[in-house]
C-alpha cells in the first residue's frame, strides 16, 4: 500500500511539474505574440542604407567596383583608413529631408523604417561619445540625422528600427573584417601583395585597424553605441544586426544584457548564431520556399536596384510588377518585405526608387487589406498566391491572380464553404459555382489589374490557428552582395 501511495504522490508531482511547464510555455508564447503583433501586421517596411560610401557611389580610382553593393567599397577596394576618413569629411547631405523620406514610405504603404546607424565602414550616422567617427563630430554637416528621422517618424506614426553592425568595423580599431580579395574591388597593381597581407591578418588590410583587440572594440565602441541608440531616440521598434564576423557568445551576451532592458524591441537573428536566435529569420535578396520558413517569423530584405548603398552607375532597377508580386508572395508565406533604398550623398532617394515606391503605393491603396494583418495560407495556386486573414468569426482568403484565366473561369481548390467572392478593386460580387474539389469563380474577360487582381473570398468558418515558433534553429545565409 505504501508503495502505491508513493507512486501516486510521485505521479502527482510529475503531473504538476508538467502542468507548470506547459503554463510557463503558454505564457511565454502569449508574451512573444503580443511583442510581435505590430510587426506581423505591418508586412511592409523600408530599409535605408546610407553613409559616406555614397560619396564614391561604387567608383574608386576611376574603376567601377567589380562585385557587391557599393556600401562595401572600402573593403573590396582596400581603401586605407586615413584616405577613407578624408573622403568621409566631405559627407554633407544638405538635401536630406527626414520628413520627406517618412512621407514617401507612408505613400508606398510601408509601416516601418530600418536605417543603417553604423554600417561596416564604422561611421556612425548619429552623435556618439564612443567614437569621434560620427556625422556630428567628423563632418561639416554637423547634424544628427537619426534625431531628425526619429522625430519625423513619431510625427507620422511610423515605426523606426536601427541597423547596427555590431561586429564588423573597418575604421574603429579592433572591429572585425570579413576578408575579400582584391579582384572584387579594382585592378590594383599590388593585388597579390594585398591579398597575401589580408590572408595573414584576418582580413585586415591597414595596420591602423589592428591597434586594438576586438574585445576592446566591443567594450569601448559597440556596446556604448548600442546604449546610445537605445537611450537617445525614443521608442526603438527593431534592432537589425548584421554579419557577426568573429563574434563570440561572450560578446553577444554583453549586447544582450543591454537589450534586455528594452523587452519590447524586436531583433533579428544575426547577433550571433546559433545561440542568439532573435525574434525572426532573415532570408536575403530572395523569396524563400514555403517549406524553408514553415512556422517561423521571417523577413526578406531586398534591393530595388542591385546595390544596398547608392551606386552611381545603377542600371538594374526591378520593375514595379516584380516588387508588388514579391510583396504578395512574401505575405502569402507569412513574411515581411523590407525593401531597400540607397540615398545619394546629398541625401536624396534616387528617382527610380521613388517612382517605384509611389506605384506600389497606388496598388496598396486598393489592395492593402490583402497584405496588412494577414498570415500564410498554406495554399499554393498555380495562377498566383493565396493570403489568409482571420477575423473574429471567420477567415478571409485573398486570391492574388497573376495569370488571368482566358476563359473567364478561375478554379480554386478548397474544402471550405465559401460565402462570397468579391473583386477588391471595385467591390463587384462574383458568381461562384461549387464543384467536387472546390469552386469555380466567374471573372471578367480582362483582368482589372495587369500586375495582380485580388479576389476576396469570405469563408463560412474560421480556419484552425497556425502555430509560430519564433526561436526556430533555422537560419539563412547572410549575403554581402
Amino acid at each position: 500500500m505504501k508503495k502505491i501511495m508513493s507512486l501516486i504522490i510521485l505521479l502527482s508531482v510529475i503531473f504538476n511539474l508538467q502542468a507548470q511547464q506547459a503554463q510557463q510555455t503558454n505564457q511565454a508564447t502569449v508574451g512573444q505574440d503580443k511583442k510581435m503583433e505590430w510587426w506581423r501586421e505591418a508586412k511592409f517596411g523600408m530599409f535605408i542604407h546610407w553613409g559616406p560610401y555614397s560619396i564614391l557611389g561604387g567608383v574608386y580610382k576611376g574603376h567601377n567596383q567589380n562585385r557587391g553593393g557599393a556600401e562595401w567599397i572600402m573593403n573590396r577596394c582596400k581603401i586605407p583608413v586615413a584616405e577613407y576618413q578624408q573622403i568621409t569629411k566631405g559627407f554633407n547631405p544638405t538635401k536630406y529631408d527626414a520628413e520627406a523620406w517618412v512621407k514617401l514610405a507612408k505613400e508606398a504603404g510601408m509601416k516601418y523604417i530600418v536605417i543603417t546607424t553604423k554600417h561596416h565602414d564604422g561611421f556612425a550616422m548619429f552623435k556618439s561619445n564612443a567614437s569621434k567617427y560620427n556625422i556630428v563630430d567628423f563632418t561639416t554637416y554637423n547634424k544628427d540625422i537619426l534625431d531628425e528621422l526619429a522625430k519625423a517618424c513619431r510625427k507620422h506614426k511610423m515605426k523606426l528600427g536601427f541597423y547596427y553592425s555590431q561586429a564588423q568595423d573597418w575604421n574603429n580599431p579592433g572591429g572585425s573584417v570579413a576578408r575579400k580579395l582584391m579582384r572584387e574591388g579594382w585592378p590594383n597593381p599590388d593585388s597579390t601583395k594585398i591579398d597575401a597581407y589580408t590572408e595573414a591578418n584576418k582580413g585586415y588590410w591597414d595596420p591602423a585597424q589592428q591597434t586594438a583587440t576586438m574585445e576592446e572594440y566591443i567594450d569601448k565602441v559597440s556596446v556604448p553605441q548600442i546604449k546610445e541608440l537605445l537611450a537617445n531616440y525614443g521608442d526603438v521598434a527593431v534592432l537589425w544586426w548584421d554579419t557577426p564576423t568573429q563574434m563570440t557568445d561572450a560578446f553577444a551576451e554583453k549586447i544582450s544584457v543591454e537589450l534586455a532592458k528594452y523587452p519590447q524591441i524586436i531583433q533579428n537573428d544575426r547577433l550571433k548564431r546559433p545561440n542568439f536566435p532573435g525574434d525572426y529569420k532573415t532570408p536575403e535578396g530572395r523569396v524563400p520556399k514555403a517549406e524553408d520558413i514553415e512556422g517561423v517569423d521571417w523577413e526578406t530584405c531586398m534591393n530595388i536596384g542591385s546595390s544596398w548603398g547608392f551606386k552611381s552607375w545603377e542600371n538594374a532597377w526591378k520593375p514595379t510588377e516584380v516588387l508588388i508580386r514579391n510583396l504578395i508572395t512574401i505575405a502569402a508565406r507569412g513574411g515581411n518585405y523590407l525593401l531597400n533604398v540607397g540615398p545619394t550623398p546629398e541625401g536624396e532617394i534616387p528617382e527610380p526608387s521613388v517612382t517605384r515606391l509611389k506605384e506600389m503605393g497606388e496598388w496598396m491603396k486598393i489592395n492593402g487589406e490583402a497584405i496588412y494583418g494577414t498570415q500564410r495560407s498554406l495554399i499554393f495556386p498555380t495562377w498566383g498566391e493565396c493570403i489568409r486573414k482571420d477575423n473574429k468569426k471567420n477567415t478571409t482568403l485573398y486570391l492574388c491572380v497573376f495569370e488571368w484565366p482566358s476563359d473567364g473561369k478561375l478554379n480554386f481548390t478548397t474544402n471550405s464553404k465559401v460565402k462570397s467572392a468579391t473583386l477588391l478593386q471595385n467591390k463587384t460580387n462574383l458568381n461562384i459555382q461549387n464543384v467536387a474539389n472546390g469552386i469555380i469563380i466567374d471573372v471578367p474577360a480582362i483582368s482589372p489589374d495587369a500586375i495582380a487582381t485580388v479576389i476576396k473570398l469570405e469563408l463560412d468558418e474560421k480556419l484552425p490557428p497556425l502555430k509560430i515558433v519564433s526561436n526556430s534553429v533555422k537560419t539563412f545565409e547572410i549575403l554581402d552582395l
